[in-house]
């Protein structure tokens, strides 16, 4: 018969705490991990030595801050940082890009989370005309697929000029409108979008540059 060996008892309450402990400092090493929390994508593509990003314009009639960013936005009841990126995604390229293909491509990452919250993922596609995408027509025709457009391919190397010094929100950072098509209600880079790429940048998360 094996050799036990004695160990001392250890009351019920202090494992209960201990336990809790354990769990509040694994939830605190992880907060994407559990939190449902706003989040997006950061969708693009590689061509030679450039990188595009493809955007979308967040103006809407009357506003004087919103201009162009990727996409995102808050989370349903139980969704997490990837299901939220994904479908909110899915929604704002009108259905073009679909909810399962983007959250098998992002599932296993950890997102870049802002001061703010914000849980921003990667995604590398192919690339695809923006016409394409902004024609699409889902089966699904909640107004949510339809409030994000015009579309564009800007190249990061436009968005990485404006990536330093401070960001009050109060400049407009222009966009060569080279880059933008006909129809859109901004010719500058949503502030707290490029507050967002900042942190991207400064924390070395993004994909092209670690490859």
């Amino acid at each position: 018969m094996g050799m036990q060996l004695n160990q001392p008892s250890i009351p019920g309450a202090f494992m209960i705490k201990s336990a809790f402990l354990a769990l509040t400092f694994l939830l605190i090493l992880c907060p994407a991990a559990h939190a449902e929390r706003p989040a997006g994508i950061l969708l693009y593509f590689k061509a030679g030595t450039e990188v595009y990003l493809l955007l979308a314009d967040h103006a809407t009639p009357g506003s004087k801050d919103r201009g162009w960013g990727g996409f995102g936005g808050g989370p349903e009841s139980g969704e997490s940082p990837a299901e939220t990126a994904a479908r909110e995604t899915a929604e704002e390229t009108r259905g073009f890009f679909l909810v399962a293909a983007l959250l098998k491509q992002i599932e296993s990452q950890t997102p870049v989370i802002d001061t703010n919250g914000f849980a921003l993922f990667f995604a590398e596609i192919p690339f695809v005309p923006v016409q394409q995408v902004a024609n699409y027509q889902p089966e699904n025709m909640d107004r949510a697929y339809f409030e994000r457009g015009p579309f564009a391919w800007i190249p990061f190397s436009e968005v990485k000029r404006h990536l330093v010094g401070d960001i009050d929100g109060t400049p407009k950072y222009s966009i060569d409108k080279h880059f933008l098509p006909a129809g859109s209600r901004s010719e500058w880079f949503w502030s707290v979008w490029i507050g967002n790429m900042r942190m991207v940048l400064e924390t070395h998360a993004l994909p092209w540059l670690r490859e």
